[in-house]
């Protein structure tokens, strides 16, 4: 028995349509959102880190030179915004010689809602280099 024509070509429109969605969603952009800290403190910082990343959780701790910039944040995401990105655990303590001060995601996220982000092809970044978190 032959199939008709239409049911025939029904079939083909509606694999090639099902190949096409899943091709365009396995080509969907990966940002990498990374916010960085720039020392304008004038002294060295100890700096320790716990939940900085949505693909990494692994707590970091390193020293911070005067104008010296390093990572305090790194995400993944698909174009969101990187304060949706921000773990509400996150937890960023900053320790010089004479005073400690703890950074938590809110104050991040308020941090990095008044940075000009820098974006080159898939990767965006925020730096803050004010001294608002110089404890």
């Amino acid at each position: 028995m032959k199939l008709p024509r239409t049911i025939l070509m029904m079939r083909w429109v509606s694999f090639f349509a099902c190949f096409v969605s899943l091709t365009a969603c396995a080509a969907q952009q990966v940002y990498r959102n990374d916010v960085y800290l720039l020392n304008t403190c004038g002294v060295p910082l100890e700096l320790e880190l716990a939940n900085d990343s949505n693909y990494d959780d692994q707590p970091r701790s390193f020293t911070l030179n005067p104008n010296q910039r390093s990572s305090i944040g790194n995400y993944q995401s698909f174009g969101e915004d990187v304060s949706g990105q921000i773990s509400d655990q996150y937890s960023l303590s900053i320790k010089s010689q004479n005073a400690t001060k703890s950074i938590d995601a809110q104050t991040l996220r308020k941090a990095v809602a008044s940075i000009k982000k820098t974006e080159e092809k898939a990767v965006r970044s925020w730096t803050v280099d004010t001294g608002a978190f110089c404890p």
